[in-house]
């Protein structure tokens, strides 16, 4: 868990970084500028967990989708730099903290492809989705150079982590007959629909990234400037845990399979983000700045692991319930979001 004390630490280390930046006796008196900057801004996108049916292939068991439609958050962030970028190089640092609300942020679809004859859809599950935790962390360095008197670049390096966390309610089931005289074979000529009500899965991920980034920045006059950036990697991390509740009760009193939790741990991938950034400066020392940009994370694939809390699918008979199995599918997490931000940035010294 993203804990308090851990909190602290990563502000500590984003102050203590940019402290000793401006304190190196190489830097002219002044030539160097510290801001800090509260936001706001939401997230339109969505999460994605997955398992594979088959070996080698990408043909999925399973899927669901978290939607972040929109996912409101606030937060700061705090730079470190040239005073005036495009009349002097020099080393640049930068760090942001943002928290997600806690509301309803659309849907999660749930879909199955359990029958082992073939690879027909078997199962689909709709439910409204709540965003219960989000914590988005990023801290950089690196070395900015001006190109002429109204263009700037800058290269840094960057480690981003982010905590997202689901709560499924309400809903309803649409499941294939199972054919009870033949394991995982299903009849989908006859689907049974039920309403659902009351918590039923609950999602998080953690996403740990290295990346590096490209800014170009450009002066339009004394109010106005723009910037873009670009940042591609393979360097990502996710881990994940699926916790199906029990009981998922139907409107009858009836049970419905309930008490799996799935975690997975899945290395590399392709991480592209991708932005830009108008920025008026009213006053000396207040910059106002809009910020969109898009972040797509793809391609993850690794080891899954179930425990069986309660009742239980026939598809999981052979797991020892109350200990963590190896899953019989590799898994996957995905991550897609459209980001659009406001921030204020007021110059400290």
């Amino acid at each position: 868990m993203f804990t308090i004390k851990r909190l602290a630490v990563f502000v500590s280390i984003i102050f203590l970084s940019l402290s000793y930046a401006a304190a190196d006796p190489a830097s002219a008196p002044g030539a160097y500028s510290l801001s800090f900057s509260p936001l706001t801004g939401i997230l339109i996108g969505q999460g994605e967990e997955f398992l594979y049916k088959y070996q080698g292939k990408n043909q999925y068991e399973s899927q669901l989708l978290w939607d972040l439609k929109p996912l409101w958050y606030v937060g700061f962030a705090s730079d470190f730099g040239p005073r005036d970028p495009f009349a002097r190089d020099g080393f640049i640092a930068s760090g942001s903290l943002k928290f997600g609300l806690p509301f309803k942020t659309g849907s999660i679809e749930d879909r199955d492809w359990d029958d082992s004859r073939n690879d027909d859809l078997t199962n689909y599950s709709k439910h409204d989705a709540y965003s219960q935790n989000a914590i988005f962390a990023d801290i950089s360095a690196g070395y900015s150079w001006p190109l002429n008197d109204f263009l700037a670049l800058s290269a840094s390096g960057k480690f981003s982590y982010m905590y997202l966390s689901w709560m499924a309610e309400d809903g309803y089931l649409q499941y294939a007959k199972m054919v009870t005289q033949k394991p995982n074979t299903y009849d989908t000529s006859h689907i049974d629909y039920r309403d659902i009500y009351g918590p039923g899965i609950r999602y998080t991920q953690h996403w740990f990234i290295f990346a590096p980034v490209l800014s170009l920045r450009g002066k339009i006059n004394q109010l106005f400037s723009v910037s873009g950036n670009f940042s591609y990697t393979p360097l990502v991390y996710c881990t994940d845990t699926d916790d199906h509740l029990l009981p998922l009760q139907g409107p009858n009193g009836e049970y419905w399979s309930g008490g799996k939790t799935f975690s997975g741990y899945f290395p590399f991938g392709t991480y592209i983000n991708g932005g830009a950034n108008v920025t008026f400066s009213p006053l000396q020392k207040l910059d106002l700045t809009l910020s969109v940009s898009y972040m797509y994370i793809t391609g993850l694939r690794g080891s899954t692991f179930v425990n069986i809390n309660g009742i239980s699918g026939y598809s999981y008979q052979d797991y020892i319930p109350g200990t963590l199995n190896q899953n019989y599918y590799d898994g996957g997490a995905g991550y897609s979001a459209l980001d659009i931000e406001l921030t204020a940035k007021i110059t400290i010294f």
